[in-house]
């Protein structure tokens, strides 16, 4: 990969970034850069399954859809375009409309033009012959266009996908669309499992899914089954959206993984230079008390880790006084980047569980500046000092801060 592939690439960002309001609080900075070049890299020699709905053809979206595929192609990222259109909940494999000149795409990617006989998948003994035939074309090009000889290809009663499992390891599934990402409690959903979206399609009486998504699920879920590892459904009406979902850990539109993508864990001693690196900018605007490397270094149990695709993008510490059977949450910390997405909001409620398995009744955060964050987020109210274990006053008069005490039953 040349210098000039990750330059355009990081360009392509700060310009999206600057100009789209989904991010005008999160502006891409420096430090985000290498995140970025660590995709690049990771993503050389992947194949990514691409599918462009058919009501995008004629927009103004497609020729950005196509620099951005152009961007990847450049990455030496092996990518397969497909065109599709969604009926009833069902999901049909086509050629572009006749007033589309296929041509041009062509040109601009170079790329194969593979075309495939309903036929082909009627007959079981053909379907060797055709997954090594499909094998050989991804081998041989860096971009495939794959679409149906004549009429459109049912996704589901053909196993599309299984077949081209059968060809090629897919990484990514992704499907560009104009459907807007979908909003649980207010929060964007951003990334689920496979497994974890299954059962919330069962529990249909809390369903907060919009129908359109609640057919791409069920279509997600089959290709995951198939072994690919992950699905992204995009809003191509946003701005350099493929770009922003592949470069960027949580995304603008919705992933399905088959594996561990977003976890809250323990912390290790290999995690003590990321979290004074994480905390020590928070230290600077007085927000959280000074930590040296060493002090983290002693009280790692401590602490637990927002990991999101193996990077730590936030933290929080926790102490636990048995006398009081009370647990004081402490040094919760967000990356600036991943702010308003319900990270530290997940911590903490993560930090209260776990505290009431082990039997404590009550949680407690000293706060200087975030006061109103705890209340309307993770539910504490404010309480009296003397309500403080007699561990902490001392500790609390120690300090000399002048933090507010919130406090929040746990049950």
């Amino acid at each position: 990969v040349h210098y000039k592939d990750y330059r355009q690439v990081v360009l392509l960002f700060l310009k999206n970034q600057m100009s789209n309001s989904v991010f005008h609080n999160n502006l891409l900075t420096p430090s985000d850069l290498p995140g970025i070049l660590r995709y690049v890299r990771l993503f050389r020699r992947q194949t990514f399954f691409i599918g462009i709905d058919e009501v995008l053809i004629q927009t103004d979206s497609f020729s950005s859809i196509l620099k951005e595929i152009e961007v990847l192609d450049s990455l030496n990222i092996r990518i397969c375009l497909f065109f599709y259109k969604s009926d009833h909940g069902e999901f049909f494999l086509i050629k572009p409309d006749c007033s589309y000149d296929f041509a041009t795409l062509q040109e601009s990617l170079h790329v194969y033009d593979f075309r495939l006989r309903e036929s082909e998948l009627e007959v079981s003994s053909s379907l060797t012959n055709l997954a090594e035939k499909i094998k050989q074309a991804f081998d041989k090009h860096s971009v495939c266009v794959i679409r149906p000889e004549d009429m459109p290809i049912n996704f589901k009663s053909h196993s599309l996908f299984k077949l081209l499992c059968q060809s090629t390891r897919i990484h990514k599934l992704i499907f560009l669309s104009d459907n807007e990402c979908p909003v649980i409690n207010d929060e964007p959903l951003t990334n689920i499992s496979a497994n974890e979206l299954e059962k919330y399609l069962l529990k249909s009486s809390e369903n907060q899914l919009p129908d359109w998504f609640l057919n791409y699920s069920n279509l997600s879920i089959e290709a995951i089954k198939d072994k690919i590892e992950r699905v992204h459904l995009l809003n191509s009406n946003i701005h350099n959206a493929l770009l922003n979902e592949l470069f960027d850990k949580v995304g603008i539109g919705t992933m399905i993984h088959s594996n561990k993508y977003e976890i809250i864990r323990e912390a290790n001693l290999n995690d003590v230079q990321a979290l004074y690196n994480l905390t020590k900018n928070s230290v600077k605007r007085d927000t959280l008390l000074n930590r040296s490397i060493e002090a983290i270094h002693q009280k790692i149990a401590d602490y637990c880790v927002y990991e999101i695709d193996g990077s730590i993008v936030a933290c929080t510490c926790i102490h636990y006084f048995e006398e009081a059977l009370s647990v004081e949450i402490g040094s919760v910390f967000v990356q600036p980047y991943y702010n308003g997405r319900g990270i530290g909001r997940k911590l903490v409620n993560d930090a209260c569980d776990k505290a009431f398995q082990k039997g404590y009744r009550s949680a407690f955060v000293l706060t200087v500046n975030a006061a109103k964050y705890f209340q309307s987020k993770c539910g504490f109210v404010t309480a009296e000092f003397d309500e403080l274990p007699k561990e902490r006053q001392l500790k609390y008069k120690e300090n000399k801060r002048d933090s507010i005490v919130l406090k929040k039953n746990l049950n």
